[in-house]
């Protein structure tokens, strides 16, 4: 996990793969994940993860973890984002504010 620290420069940065993944992890021992935000998050991890073969394993196996732990700790939400991942329907059950890239073909914003 990274240090939290008392420099507000870090507010401002870009957040990296790693950043996502510690959010993900820590709305899920929270228990504050939702399936709308699970599926958010992890839509946009997965593409980074896809999108950037550079990144370190360590990133691959902390995603993979937390698949997991989402698994066990969260069984039925879990079982919805699948379903709703592999029906490709996340564009219809999610805000579609949260992806603006993600419009249907001859829609303009």
């Amino acid at each position: 996990m990274p240090i939290i620290t008392s420099n507000h420069k870090d507010l401002f940065r870009t957040s990296t793969t790693e950043d996502k993944l510690t959010l993900l992890q820590l709305l899920l021992d929270a228990h504050e994940l939702t399936l709308n935000l699970s599926l958010a998050l992890l839509k946009i991890i997965h593409g980074e993860l896809r999108s950037d073969q550079s990144h370190d394993r360590s990133l691959y196996k902390r995603y993979a973890e937390t698949i997991e732990s989402m698994r066990y700790h969260m069984l039925d939400t879990f079982q919805l984002m699948v379903a709703a991942w592999k029906s490709n329907r996340t564009i219809s059950i999610t805000p579609a504010e949260w992806f603006p890239d993600d419009k249907p073909n001859g829609q303009d914003g």
